[in-house]
């Protein structure tokens, strides 16, 4: 069994006890007679009212919505507001004129009197109809934005949860180098990447986190590739964070650099160089990456599953609050992104 709402019963009945004082109120001024007696000809039909109205809101207005029913739509309402009408006359000229007036006469099926039934009940009626549609409209509204705030939701958690597998492989396969080579700093690597992974696992839960916590894993990053290229990487890392340094999504920036190193040391065979630059003023972030890359065919787009992903993220979290270039120049691919972050 359904629970009764009773909140939206008092809202019910508050509109119901503000329509009768106002028409009470408007029928002593149009008709000229005493606020008293036009309220209690308006309390007299006031149930008949009520019933028309919810029989429009719960058995006609559903019709609405279903095309194949229009016939049925417009025969059940035109029954309704003839059922409604009588039952309008009955009340006003069988119980309340010979209770309160008897000395007027008023005959059941007076023409002007039937007009002016029909379009009492017409008036009651649409407006009742029209505050249900305005809020049945909104709630719509509200309706399809929460689902869509839950399709974007699950698209981003998707989004992160391809990120941490696609950012621990590449890592792996660092490792896997490191092993081969039989080299004394695996141990250290492997130590490295479990505080990496920790951050990931823990500390990525949070929608957002401060961006010096990102700054640190991009930190710790860079000296786990450079355990894997020795001295043939330059990574020359400037980093000016002004307080307070406002919060990001986690895991933002962390893909640029991982490309950087991916397309710049990692499909070079000579010296590879990479410049990053992360700056925060005022809840703005200023961020660039730059690497040197081989002129070849492959490198023309050095553009992987994470920079793809990480663009769709900025799209999901800071609409058009970002800005990111992208672009090949004199030899280096650059990332440079600009976006105002969370405050904290």
């Amino acid at each position: 069994m359904a629970r009764i709402n009773w909140i939206r019963v008092a809202y019910h009945i508050c509109f119901w006890m503000v329509y009768l004082v106002l028409n009470s109120w408007l029928g002593s001024i149009f008709n000229q007679v005493e606020l008293n007696k036009a309220f209690l000809g308006e309390a007299v039909v006031l149930p008949v009212k009520i019933l028309l109205t919810y029989f429009v809101f719960y058995f006609i207005i559903p019709l609405y919505l279903d095309r194949d029913k229009v016939w049925k739509l417009v025969g059940l309402s035109l029954l309704a507001f003839i059922v409604g009408t009588i039952l309008y006359r009955v009340v006003t000229v069988w119980i309340f004129f010979p209770v309160f007036e008897p000395e007027r006469v008023i005959p059941f099926f007076f023409l002007p009197g039937l007009y002016l039934t029909s379009f009492d009940l017409f008036i009651t009626v649409a407006a009742a109809t029209t505050i249900k549609m305005i809020r049945v409209h909104y709630k719509s509204l509200e309706f399809e934005q929460e689902l869509l705030r839950e399709k974007l939701q699950s698209e981003l958690n998707f989004l992160r949860a391809q990120t941490n597998p696609h950012f621990l492989f590449n890592t792996l396969n660092n490792l896997y180098v490191l092993a081969r080579k039989k080299s004394d700093k695996t141990a250290d690597a492997i130590m490295m990447l479990s505080k990496i992974m920790r951050f990931v696992l823990y500390d990525c839960r949070s929608p957002f986190i401060p961006v010096e916590d990102e700054a640190k894993v991009i930190k710790d990053y860079i000296e786990l590739e450079k355990l894997r290229y020795n001295q043939r990487l330059n990574v020359e890392y400037q980093e000016q964070i002004t307080p307070p340094g406002g919060s990001i999504a986690p895991l933002l920036l962390l893909p640029f650099v991982e490309n950087s190193f991916k397309h710049g040391a990692g499909s070079t065979t000579g010296e590879a160089r990479i410049w990053i630059n992360l700056s925060v003023d005022q809840n703005v972030l200023d961020f660039e990456v730059r690497n040197t890359v081989e002129n070849s065919d492959r490198q023309t787009n050095p553009e992987g599953i994470g920079l793809k992903n990480v663009k769709r993220q900025l799209d999901l979290i800071y609409h058009d609050r970002y800005e990111l270039d992208m672009r090949r120049e004199n030899g280096c691919f650059i990332v440079h992104l600009n976006m105002h972050l969370e405050a904290d």
